[in-house]
């Protein structure tokens, strides 16, 4: 896993180095405020340094865009259970292999219940015997989605909606775009694991 975290790409942007302007200095302040809501002490968000970590230094270099993509993000979280949405991340992770994703999500998807050795196995692309039908069947789908180019085919489709019905289908697919774009923003900063966090 990646230490880097992204500096290189977009520099952080924080109130101690004075580089955040106007927009960016309001929009600085509601993400710390919501990050530390959503996540409390469980993952790092933001260093001893004042810079935010994962999407949400990339995020301040857009600041019209990040009060509308988190609130994006809260709407989708409550489609599905928090198993649930964990298993569409996990099978976005398992195709785009976003580090701080990665970091992040192992210890949330712990958090809410799964095992370890679930976690390991579901960033792989492989879905546990041990999971619901449910929970495997967002996995599965969500691994088809970050994979596809171009239209989903029929057999994936039918075999999702014949366990998670068509507004479940439509669900997971909401979660998996959801952090699909975290992703991309991880990726395209290059954002590792926070420094002083074991990689492991």
């Amino acid at each position: 896993m990646t230490k880097c975290t992204g500096a290189s790409r977009f520099p952080p942007l924080t109130p101690a180095n004075g580089s955040l302007d106007a927009a960016q200095a309001l929009e600085y302040e509601y993400l710390v405020d919501v990050t530390k809501k959503v996540y409390g002490n469980k993952i790092v968000t933001v260093d001893a340094d004042g810079a935010a970590q994962g999407p949400f230094n990339v995020l301040l270099y857009t600041p019209t865009v990040a009060q509308p993509w988190v609130k994006l993000q809260l709407a989708v979280a409550g489609l599905l259970t928090p198993l649930e949405s964990e298993a569409a991340v996990l099978g976005v992770l398992s195709v785009t292999k976003a580090a701080y994703g990665i970091y992040a999500h192992s210890i949330l998807a712990e958090k809410v219940g799964y095992t370890p050795e679930q976690v390991q196995a579901m960033l792989a692309g492989t879905c546990p015997s041990d999971i619901t039908a449910r929970q495997g069947a967002i996995h599965t789908l969500a691994i088809k989605l970050a994979q596809t180019r171009g239209p989903l085919d029929m057999e994936s489709f039918e075999s999702a909606v014949s366990v998670l019905g068509r507004a479940g289908v439509a669900s997971a697919v909401q979660q998996s775009a959801a952090f699909m774009y975290a992703a991309m923003m991880l990726n395209a900063g290059d954002v590792g694991v926070p420094l002083g966090v074991d990689a492991d």
